[in-house]
């Protein structure tokens, strides 16, 4: 059974990190213990396994949106590869020149009382011990840097003697080595960076076993974290869960819990028997990226029902406008990597390799505009309107950032936007929610911030037509209605993120303002 979500280096405008969230300590920094950390009294799942899928899992009774399904300890958290300089306990991002190092092994910490010393979670005192001959070259960052690729390696390899239980535990993930092997260019990658390192530091570790380490890493590792400290980290259980690209869960992990433990809960209801999934690639993507993708990192073709469909389940997240009639142009067959793409309207065609370098031109012009620029996305958005279908990806991540940025910064403050900002903003909001709704329905991260988005413009422009006078007290209830549906959904959804991140943040403000609406009953009687 493959597993689930690789680190993967997103920009920040883009950072929704639909399978990655964290959950912060509890009151008082509380959290409960490892031992504690159960998986489910009554499993609601049983694993099943077949010559496709391998091993995965079914629900066994009803489950409901926002129920935990799984809740398992780490197996082992570590760096993810290609990481700048970071701290080994908590992962964060340092300063070359404001650093600390430990006191045993001289390796980099953001501070010698960093919660994530002497964890298994974090530095551990087992890793100090295997790292203390060889200290870090403070000389030669980049060789540093490039070091934490064998961090993560040696930290699930040190299990073997420092917890049995957790070795033989990840030790039962799949490695895929024959086909990790046959790529040609992952067992040189993982020689060069991970073997010959711990080689290097005189760790006594057998090559194949160094390299299935990697592949289970790999195949199966998620990306946790965040607030500029992403790492990686294999589950027990959680692993097992089937890859769809629209996705029935959402997950969680507990960052400063001692077992940093992961949640993950129904983000739509299940029905017994039904395959319970989570995206292994980036939703907001087209088929054609999220399929070279999974074929790359995760070493299978995906045939789910938003892969197999031209359309994408009718989002047409992919789609080009054809030059000669401005009808939409899809691939003739998503599931055949080399088939023409074809207009719906006319004969047009264009070959896959002309859609490639079109995408790759695109996406690089795309990723040059600053995470901030409202004009840079507005003007992507008209430059190439008649070019990207309008809910195309690169539109939509387009989109998906303006919906963050209008009402938020410089000259474009909430309060201060003029109506017809306030109502490109709403426009795009809506765009959006057509899709979220499709690709990643139920209690997604992306809808809950979405609606809290929408909110914001519709609550201005109703305060401003109600000091105006320019609205009735009828309408003045609906739109109330409308607003309070909005921050309701996004309210509940966003209640399972970490309370002092963005989102947790934001679950608090949308129940404020709903507390806050509660006072126009006053004036217009009860709204709901």
């Amino acid at each position: 059974m493959l597993g689930c979500v690789t680190c993967q280096k997103r920009r920040a405008r883009n950072d929704v990190r639909n399978k990655e969230n964290i959950i912060e300590d509890c009151e008082a920094g509380q959290e409960p213990p490892e031992d504690e950390v159960k998986t489910s009294k009554e499993l609601c799942y049983e694993i099943k396994h077949s010559d496709v899928m391998g091993r995965y899992i079914v629900a066994t009774r009803a489950i409901k949106p926002g129920e935990v399904i799984i809740e398992a300890p780490a197996l082992a958290v570590g760096p993810c590869a290609g990481c700048a300089l970071i701290c080994l306990a908590c992962y964060r991002e340092l300063e070359e020149n404001n650093l600390s190092k430990c006191s045993g092994c001289q390796w980099p910490l953001c501070s010698s009382s960093c919660f994530g010393l002497k964890r298994h979670t974090g530095h551990s005192t087992y890793e100090c011990e295997a790292l203390k001959a060889n200290p870090p070259d403070y000389s030669r960052l980049e060789d540093l840097k490039d070091s934490y690729q064998a961090l993560m390696p040696l930290r699930c390899l040190l299990l073997k003697k420092a917890d049995p239980e957790k070795w033989a535990a990840l030790s039962a993930m799949e490695a895929h080595n024959s086909m990790r092997r046959a790529r040609g260019d992952i067992f040189p990658n993982n020689e060069r960076h991970v073997v010959q390192r711990l080689r290097g530091w005189g760790l006594q570790y057998e090559d194949d076993e160094i390299h299935t380490v990697c592949g289970i890493l790999e195949v199966n590792a998620f990306e946790v974290g965040g607030s500029g400290a992403n790492a990686r980290a294999l589950y027990d259980a959680a692993f097992l869960l089937a890859h769809d690209c629209t996705p029935s869960t959402t997950h969680t992990d507990a960052e400063r819990a001692p077992a940093r433990p992961l949640a993950v809960r129904a983000a739509v209801p299940h029905a017994p028997g039904d395959l319970i999934t989570l995206c292994y690639a980036y939703t907001l993507q087209g088929t054609l990226r999220r399929r070279e993708h999974l074929k790359l990192s995760k070493f299978f073709e995906c045939t789910c029902k938003r892969c197999s469909d031209p359309t994408e389940l009718g989002t047409h997240a992919s789609a080009f406008c054809c030059p000669k009639c401005a009808g939409r142009v899809l691939s003739s067959a998503p599931l055949v990597a080399a088939a023409p793409w074809r207009c719906e309207r006319c004969p047009y065609e264009m070959p896959v390799s002309a859609v490639q370098v079109l995408l790759k031109r695109l996406t690089e012009e795309f990723e040059q505009i600053d995470a901030n620029d409202v004009q840079g996305y507005e003007s992507f958005l008209t430059k190439y309107r008649n070019v990207l279908a309008d809910s195309h990806y690169l539109c939509l991540s387009a989109k998906h950032s303006l919906s963050q940025l209008y009402g938020k910064v410089t000259d474009y403050m909430i309060h201060e936007m003029p109506e017809e900002q306030l109502q490109r903003k709403v426009e795009i909001c809506r765009d959006l929610m057509k899709v979220f709704d499709v690709i990643e329905p139920g209690y997604s991260r992306l809808r809950g911030i979405t609606l809290y988005e929408l909110h914001a413009p519709l609550m201005v422009l109703t305060t401003r037509d109600f000091e105006k006078k320019a609205i009735t007290k009828d309408s003045l209830r609906n739109r109330l209605k409308e607003i309070v549906g909005y921050l309701s959904q996004s309210a509940l959804i966003l209640s399972f993120e970490p309370r002092h991140t963005p989102e947790g943040l934001m679950a608090g403000a949308a129940s404020d303002a709903l507390r806050k609406i509660k006072t126009w009953e006053q004036i217009i009687g009860k709204i709901s």
